[in-house]
């Protein structure tokens, strides 16, 4: 099978990074404290303007991108997949992978590499557009995907009408639920679920 894999909230835990970081630069920059902790996105969690979180962002990408590590058994469940025949597919949105400047090869030149710095082998990268809704669902059209593994319920919702998708449990997707869309709280039960898919 080929199996689509995002990155942040899937191989990375990016909701943990942010709440570790997060309140110490509201509080400290703007008097504001965590509205709803329960939120992907930095914006609903703090109630911030784009200014706030724009400044957040440029204070935390870089130590984001390049320290924060892969989630524990992601590299040994992605080796297992591929050594059970399956090709494996980074989709990611990830923020400027996509544009066609220095600051867009600059950002896939740092996934690549933490990519292979935690041995996380895979068949190619589809760098999608973050401010295109359903590019997730395009990537996984043109690649073939036959399950997409995701967190976030946005990409979710875009890619279940197509594909088999793989829900990543967190806090801020609890609600998505529907055809096509099963969930699970770590990577040995991405695995299982795959398995049980592939039979």
């Amino acid at each position: 099978m080929n199996i689509g894999i995002d990155v942040d909230g899937v191989l990375t835990d990016i909701h943990s990074f942010n709440l570790r970081h997060a309140p110490i630069f509201f509080k400290s920059n703007y008097n504001r404290e965590v509205v709803d902790e329960n939120q992907y996105d930095i914006r609903d969690i703090f109630e911030c303007a784009g200014d706030e979180y724009e400044s957040y962002w440029r204070e935390h990408l870089l130590k984001y991108v390049t320290s924060e590590p892969a989630r524990v058994g992601a590299k040994e469940v992605i080796r297992k997949l591929r050594k059970d025949g399956h090709s494996i597919f980074i989709i990611s949105k990830r923020v400027f992978t996509y544009r066609n400047d220095f600051l867009g090869m600059l950002m896939r030149f740092i996934m690549r590499n933490w990519l292979w710095r935690y041995k996380i082998y895979h068949e190619e990268i589809v760098f999608c557009d973050v401010e295109v809704p359903d590019s997730k669902r395009s990537a996984c059209l043109n690649k073939k995907i036959d399950v997409m593994v995701d967190d976030e319920s946005v990409n979710i919702e875009v890619v279940a009408p197509i594909t088999n998708v793989i829900c990543y449990d967190t806090s801020y997707n609890r609600d998505c639920e529907g055809e096509n869309i099963m969930r699970a709280r770590n990577w040995d039960e991405v695995y299982e679920l795959i398995k049980e898919l592939s039979l």
